[in-house]
């Protein structure tokens, strides 16, 4: 919209009102152009308005945006549980759906994408159940198998913390090799323990 719109020249409270026409009452753009000259006293096309609907439509997303950013925000410093929220969230959905089709039986549509919401949320609940038993599963087996590796690796710590032919360098470069599988590059140092003298 170019700076000498015509629509530029609205007062605050005209374009609250013109707002109210086009994006509450949702007039189409030859009824606010009407209704604006009546009104406003206001000489404009068609085209004009598109623009200035346009325009309107990307500042009052981008308010919306802040605003939800803000209200996110407000709600991350509360001390409320995401689970609680999903929950209630849930049975406001539920509650929604219900009136509706008790009320307004005849429309489908929005009981069906209300129903759908439910059933979403149900299925990643039955997900989020799942991971948590995979993971309780997987700890579990990782415990096991380090127990039972436990013995093993005892020996092999004892055999090299024994060895009397290893400084205490070399005693380190197996200890890595022994717990994680690989050998440390030359250009790695670590400090000797002098309190041990080399053993």
């Amino acid at each position: 919209m170019r700076d000498d719109s015509t629509w530029n020249r609205l007062t605050p409270e005209q374009c609250e009102t013109l707002d109210e026409w086009l994006f509450e009452e949702r007039l189409g753009y030859a009824d606010a152009l009407a209704r604006a000259g009546k009104e406003f006293g206001l000489q404009a096309s068609l085209s004009s308005i598109g623009r200035y609907y346009r325009r309107r439509a990307q500042e009052r997303q981008v308010l919306e945006l802040l605003k939800a950013q803000n209200a996110a925000s407000e709600l991350n410093d509360q001390p409320v549980k995401v689970d609680d929220l999903r929950k209630a969230a849930v049975k406001l959905l539920a509650k929604a759906a219900l009136k509706w089709a008790v009320e307004k039986p005849e429309q489908l549509e929005e009981v069906a994408s209300l129903t759908k919401i439910l059933l979403w949320s149900e299925d990643n609940d039955i997900r989020r159940a799942r991971l948590k038993l995979a993971e309780k599963y997987f700890h579990f087996e990782a415990t096991a198998a380090s127990i039972e590796e436990l013995p093993q690796l005892r020996a092999y710590l004892d055999v090299v913390g024994d060895d009397a032919s290893l400084n205490h360098e070399e005693k380190i470069k197996r200890v890595h090799a022994i717990l994680f599988g690989w050998k440390r590059s030359k250009s790695d140092t670590v400090e000797p323990d002098k309190s041990r003298n080399g053993n």
